[in-house]
């Protein structure tokens, strides 16, 4: 039988490549029980706390992982301000805390029992942990970064990472962080992109599931088919209604869009989006990936347009100041 504080599943990917709508359609399905926002376990958690006992690691999940609902409108954690969907003012943040105290106790005081506590207590709170419960889900945009150390912890672990079309990616993103060119979003999903593949290789199709956006939009039913098959939960209404705690979830899009349910109108959105520069230079530094993906090439690829890339992963390789892409979100 598989052990719940094991059961974790992780959705990995790029920053802005369908990774929050694919937790939005897991949300509320009564066999899972997704927590609403980022943890940053690995990525910042971790970092935090390195070189902490564990008693410690355990007591500062309290202001990294469930601060989200010790909420105060008037001076709002950096992660929820100006996302209306992120007040969890009917979530007492006193009563997560308890439960949160309660589960770790009772799944055993250990750093792999810290992020689980912290979701069940969450799911006991709203009401989402039953006896249906079979797995717990967490997002955190890069996490296939660190899938070696989810598997290491988790034994049933699953993990799901989501890829997108490079150039609707980057139209997006960029409106996120303008200071990123062709060039380093390029590297930085490039890097992503590969790792998911690398680890789908090492642990297996049946551990590790790499998905399209693309995919996720326009075949809703095969891919949520492929998803339910790979997590081994029933089907639901709910995987076709994005939401978040349960609340209609209408996205989280970069160009102010709210949507009802799933849209593919943000594909191909690069092609108003972006300059032909932008466009050939992402493609003259991702076409190897891209045809692997089976997304077209719109432009021929100039001779400047490959000299740029070229030229970056140059400096990149002798110490040039290009911005890493683990430094922002």
């Amino acid at each position: 039988m598989i052990s719940l504080t094991n059961a974790g599943t992780f959705i990995c990917g790029h920053p802005k490549s369908g990774t929050s709508l694919l937790m939005a359609l897991l949300d509320f399905h009564p066999q899972v029980i997704v927590y609403p926002e980022e943890t940053g376990f690995f990525r910042w958690f971790a970092h935090q706390t390195e070189g902490l006992s564990v008693e410690e690691k355990i007591r500062r999940a309290e202001e990294l992982i469930l601060h989200i609902f010790h909420w105060d409108p008037e001076n709002p954690h950096p992660s929820q301000a100006g996302f209306a969907d992120r007040d969890y003012t009917d979530i007492s943040f006193d009563q997560v805390r308890t439960a949160y105290h309660r589960k770790i106790d009772e799944f055993g005081r250990s750093i792999p029992n810290i992020l689980p506590a912290a979701i069940f207590a969450y799911g006991e709170v709203t009401g989402q942990s039953s006896l249906r419960t079979l797995r717990w889900v967490e997002k955190t945009p890069y996490n296939e970064l660190f899938a070696d150390k989810v598997f290491d912890l988790w034994s049933e672990a699953r993990c799901i990472q989501t890829i997108r079309d490079p150039r609707d990616n980057y139209a997006s993103y960029r409106r996120k962080h303008p200071e990123w060119t062709p060039e380093i979003f390029a590297f930085s999903w490039r890097a992503s992109t590969h790792r998911g593949w690398s680890n789908r290789k090492q642990y297996g199709e049946s551990r590790y599931l790499v998905i399209r956006y693309e995919d996720l939009v326009n075949d809703l039913e095969t891919t949520l088919k492929t998803v339910r098959d790979f997590l081994g939960i029933e089907d639901h209404p709910t995987l076709r209604e994005p939401s978040r705690k349960g609340i209609s979830w209408g996205g989280n899009s970069m160009f102010g869009e709210c949507f009802r349910g799933v849209s593919a109108n943000p594909i191909g959105r690069y092609r108003t989006a972006l300059d032909r520069d932008s466009i050939q230079r992402l493609e003259a530094a991702l076409y190897p990936e891209m045809r692997r993906l089976d997304y077209p090439l719109d432009e021929s690829i100039s001779l400047r347009a490959r000299m740029q890339w070229f030229d970056f992963r140059l400096r990149r390789a002798i110490g040039g100041s290009a911005r890493g892409f683990l430094s922002v979100d």
